[in-house]
C-alpha cells in the first residue's frame, strides 16, 4: 500500500512537472524530496515494562508547492507525503518485532522568510495519518510463530517543520505530533521527531 502510494505521488508530480516545463520560468512551482532519521514518540513504541520496541527509524518526505505571487513567492501551498519506517527491536526470549509505519497524506503550507536562494522557512502539514503496527514473531529452536499480526489505524496528522534552504539543498527538523490510534482494545499515541536533508527544485528564478 505504501509503495503504491509513493509511486502514485511521484507519477502525478512527474506528469505535472513535465506538462509545465515549457513555461518553467514563469510558473512559481517547486518540488522537494528529503530523507532522514526519525526518533519515535509515543506509547505505541514501549511495552508494559517500559522497554523500547524500536531500534531506529528512517523517513522520507515529498511535496509539490505553488508559490503565491501576492506574497512575493515566499508563501507556498500544495500537497505532501511523509512516511516513517521504524525498525523493531529484538526483545530477547526469541521475540522479534517488525517494522512500524507512520505516514501522512495531506496539504502543506510553507513560509520562506526571504525570497532568495538562501532562506530559513517554517511549514505546517495537515491531513490523513496512517499508523501501522508490526508483526511480532517468536523464534523457538528452528521454528517461528507469529504471536501478533500487523495491523493499522487512521487518524488526523499534524506535522510542523522548520528548516533552511541553501539553493537546492534543504536541512530540516519536522515533528509528527503524537496522536492517539486505537488498534484492537489498545489506544496509545504515536508520533516522531525527524531530522532530514534533501533538495528543493524550483521551476522559477529566486530573486
Amino acid at each position: 500500500m505504501k509503495t503504491i502510494s509513493v509511486k502514485s505521488f511521484l507519477i502525478v508530480a512527474g506528469l505535472f512537472a513535465g506538462s509545465i516545463m515549457v513555461n518553467a520560468q514563469s510558473l512559481p512551482v517547486s518540488f522537494s524530496g528529503q530523507f532522514g532519521y526519525t526518533v519515535p514518540q509515543g506509547g505505541w513504541f514501549e511495552n508494559a515494562e517500559g522497554e523500547s520496541m524500536t531500534r531506529f527509524g528512517l523517513n522520507v518526505d515529498f511535496d509539490a508547492l505553488w508559490h503565491l505571487e501576492r506574497f512575493n513567492r515566499r508563501l507556498g501551498v500544495g500537497i505532501t507525503y511523509n512516511s516513517s519506517f521504524l525498525f523493531g527491536a529484538d526483545l530477547g526470549a526469541g521475540l522479534d518485532v517488525g517494522i512500524y509505519g507512520l505516514s501522512l497524506y495531506g496539504v502543506k503550507g510553507q513560509w520562506r522568510f526571504f525570497n532568495s536562494r538562501v532562506s530559513p522557512y517554517a511549514s505546517l502539514s495537515l491531513g490523513l495519518a496512517r499508523f501501522s503496527t508490526p508483526e511480532v514473531t517468536m523464534h523457538v529452536g528452528g521454528s517461528s510463530t507469529v504471536v501478533a499480526e500487523a495491523e493499522h489505524a487512521f487518524g488526523f496528522g499534524i506535522r510542523p517543520e522548520i528548516g533552511i534552504e541553501f539553493g537546492v539543498f534543504v536541512i530540516s527538523v519536522g515533528y509528527i505530533v503524537p496522536m492517539n490510534y486505537t488498534i484492537g482494545n489498545d489506544t496509545y499515541s504515536a508520533g516522531g521527531l525527524q531530522f532530514s536533508i534533501g533538495t528543493r527544485i524550483s521551476l522559477f528564478d529566486r530573486r
